[in-house]
């Protein structure tokens, strides 16, 4: 709808505004990836950060870290369908059970919500050695793509300050062209007094 088409734009002109990545950055980046978030569990908020955090760090090409989670997201669900030829379900699971103690199932055997499992692996990551992040970002995102999920992990402060923005962005836009309209409305009256007092 209209209404969710404006919240979602307040959350990216909100983001990009608190971070070193722009609207049309978060905006295409947030184009290659979406509908793979959004089947692995990952809500926009998740999202928004996920994309603002590594896009402001490592400034690539916003279709390339696009790209670069739709990939991982989508490796993920693979792995669940068992297509993955790399990496089994089970020793997926395993793997990350051992390095981080966090299950990626369900109680019923279910892949859990990406948007979960990655927010709790960044909670913990500062407790990790250099070894079992690269261990776990590898097993996660495959040999190609984890340098990104370390980009995100490393920069975790950033991802939860962007998540909060995210979040709480209802109004931003209109906020933002409130401020500029003001700003250009005065400097209209600076110049039409420069210009009577010429």
């Amino acid at each position: 709808t209209a209404d969710e088409a404006e919240l979602y734009i307040d959350k990216l002109a909100a983001v990009a505004a608190s971070t070193a990545s722009d609207l049309e950055e978060l905006a295409t980046g947030m184009s290659k990836v979406a509908s793979a978030a959004n089947i692995m569990g990952v809500d926009v908020d998740q999202l928004n950060a996920t994309l603002a955090t590594v896009v402001s760090v490592t400034r690539q090409a916003p279709e390339s870290v696009g790209t670069a989670f739709k990939t991982i997201y989508a490796r993920m669900g693979d792995i669940q369908a068992g297509l993955d030829a790399e990496t089994a379900l089970g020793s997926y699971t395993d793997k990350i059970k051992e390095i981080a103690g966090i299950n990626v199932l369900d109680t019923n055997g279910q892949l859990r919500d990406m948007g979960d499992v990655i927010e709790e692996i960044g909670a913990m990551w500062g407790s990790l050695s250099r070894e079992q992040q690269v261990a776990l970002s590898q097993t996660m995102a495959g040999t190609r793509q984890y340098n990104n999920l370390l980009a995100l992990f490393d920069n975790w402060d950033m991802y939860t300050d962007a998540l909060k923005t995210s979040a709480n962005a209802a109004g931003t836009l209109n906020k933002q062209n409130e401020t500029y309209l003001e700003s250009t409305e005065a400097h209209l009256k600076q110049l039409t007094a420069a210009q009577e007092k010429f």
